[in-house]
């Protein structure tokens, strides 16, 4: 009587077999599914467009646009938690200044700049997979190089300068806020403000004539631009599908597993 049930018994035993190893190991999505959570990115601000809120024994002084393309660049090591949401923490090197009338009735004008490192750590909010998101955070920053021309009368040729390294002129370190948008082909825009006074207003030195003066004492300036950037990433620090690559045989070549 056992018979008739022999053979579906033994077909239903073979198919179990064969088919508890797929259920033992966890399914893996395929490569074009799979998805970057902690990777590097380099690139730079394609031109800095910058502006300031300025004040000089107690009047408004209306700065003029500046345009810094060279030099700002640097990386960031970012970490996607979630398909909507991620945070970044980075450097960069940027050139950030003002250009300013101090005289007035005059023509003569000033153009100042600092070369400063700066430390961003930002949350990143949209779709992480095809790189639309908004952005946001605060940065740190270390100015180590001020530079300062002098054009009196607006005479190009008649122009003085100088330039100092970790100079006392400014504040040692800076604080500022940033916000953007990045887009899917790697492109981004940023706008940042700087809370602390680019000048340091206890600066003090010494005239033409032996006097000491502070220059800077009675200036008040936040500098605040405008961006357009973009980025790449380059090192990956964690993805499934590198791991599947690395696991994956050279074309050519068959399989030589367990």
């Amino acid at each position: 009587m056992l018979k008739p049930l022999k053979t579906p018994i033994l077909l239903g035993l073979a198919f179990l077999f064969s088919y508890a190893p797929s259920l033992a190991q966890p399914q893996k999505k395929p490569p074009s599914q799979q998805r970057l959570t902690t990777y590097w990115s380099s690139g730079g601000d394609g031109g800095i467009l910058s502006l300031a809120t300025v004040e000089m024994n107690g009047r408004e002084v209306r700065p003029a646009l500046r345009w810094s393309p060279v030099f700002n660049f640097g990386s960031n090591f970012n970490w996607d938690f979630a398909n909507g949401a991620g945070v970044f923490l980075g450097w960069n090197i940027r050139n950030i200044g003002l250009i300013t009338k101090d005289s007035v009735g005059k023509e003569d004008y000033f153009k100042r700049r600092i070369y400063m490192l700066g430390l961003p750590l930002g949350i990143k909010l949209g779709n992480m997979r095809n790189g639309q998101f908004f952005y946001f955070g605060g940065e740190f920053g270390l100015p180590f190089n001020y530079k300062e021309k002098y054009f009196p009368d607006g005479n190009r040729r008649k122009k003085t300068k100088f330039n100092e390294w970790f100079s006392e002129r400014v504040p040692q370190f800076t604080t500022a806020a940033f916000a953007g948008f990045h887009f899917r082909r790697s492109l981004n825009v940023k706008v940042q403000y700087f809370f602390n006074n680019f000048f340091n207003p206890n600066f003090t030195t010494k005239n033409a004539q032996g006097v000491e003066t502070q220059p800077y004492r009675n200036y008040q300036a936040n500098v605040f631009f405008l961006t357009l950037g973009f980025d790449f990433a380059n090192k990956r620090a964690s993805n499934g599908e590198d791991q599947l690559r690395r696991n994956r045989p050279p074309q050519g070549q068959r399989s030589t597993g367990p």
